[in-house]
């Protein structure tokens, strides 16, 4: 079976994944779709007197003090007595849960990206403050521009259901999602792997049983570009997942992950 997470934003990462859902009157949608930490990467601030780790914006000139996302809207947990990055983050999924959406205030427009950072207090906004570091392993998400919010939905699972080894190479499956926005504008969608790799593999680090996606009948990992009319008329796609192996797969349960996301013209 292969599993597909609904992203609207270009980023893939280990750690952690931020995503814009919508920019409004210098309001910032977001939300955590997911985070995951191996065993060993330390955290940052770990010792520190205080520390805090949030969901924030960057700025084209600056970094963000917090003061929005941790002081007025309590979207932060302090961290500074958590050694490793993995407690960090089990420490917010009890706190906040994963997947966390939310939103805050930023101060202008020249916000340009949405993620993860930490801080060893939250500030007011002022250009001694601007002190936020980006969360390690998490990507800045590009916001979509002012006043515009596109979805994606689809079906989160393709399932090829029971094959014989010998009937891999070639199955395809295909589903029908659907595209919208608030404002008429140009998007494109992609289609790839959690590592923002082409093929999405089932077989783990053997890297022999694999799958690819089409949108629209092109290759998903080079974008397919839409021009969407607003008004959240939607507009239907197909997504075709088609199996290959380089040799037969041994008999078993198989399955993969993969990512359908926006980014904004």
């Amino acid at each position: 079976m292969l599993f597909l997470t609904l992203l609207p934003a270009r980023t893939v990462n280990a750690g952690a994944y931020v995503f814009p859902l919508s920019f409004t009157n210098n309001q910032v949608a977001h939300k955590l779709v997911s985070w995951d930490e191996n065993d060993i990467d330390l955290n940052p601030c770990y010792g520190w007197p205080s520390c805090y780790v949030g969901l924030d914006v960057m700025y084209s000139s600056h970094a963000p003090s917090m003061y929005s996302s941790c002081g007025l809207n309590k979207h932060c947990i302090r961290i500074e007595n958590y050694r490793t990055r993995k407690e960090v983050m089990e420490a917010w999924r009890s706190a906040m849960g994963i997947p966390f959406s939310g939103s805050f205030t930023v101060q202008d427009s020249t916000a340009r990206c949405v993620g993860m950072f930490y801080i060893d207090q939250p500030k007011q906004p002022a250009p001694e403050n601007y002190t936020a570091v980006r969360f390690p392993g998490s990507v800045c998400s590009e916001l979509p521009p002012v006043n515009q919010a596109c979805h994606v939905e689809l079906q989160p699972e393709i399932d090829f259901g029971v094959l014989t080894s010998d009937e891999v190479n070639n199955q395809s499956r295909e589903v029908t999602g659907q595209l919208y926005c608030e404002l008429t504008g140009q998007i494109t969608l992609y289609g790839e792997s959690l590592l923002g790799e082409r093929n999405i593999y089932l077989d783990g680090t053997q890297r022999n049983f694999y799958a690819n996606l089409n949108i629209d009948n092109q290759d998903a990992s080079g974008g397919v570009k839409f021009t969407l009319p607003g008004n959240n008329i939607r507009q239907n796609f197909a997504l075709k997942a088609t199996l290959f192996a380089a040799t037969p797969p041994d008999a078993g349960n198989y399955t993969g992950s993969g990512i359908v996301y926006i980014t904004y013209l």
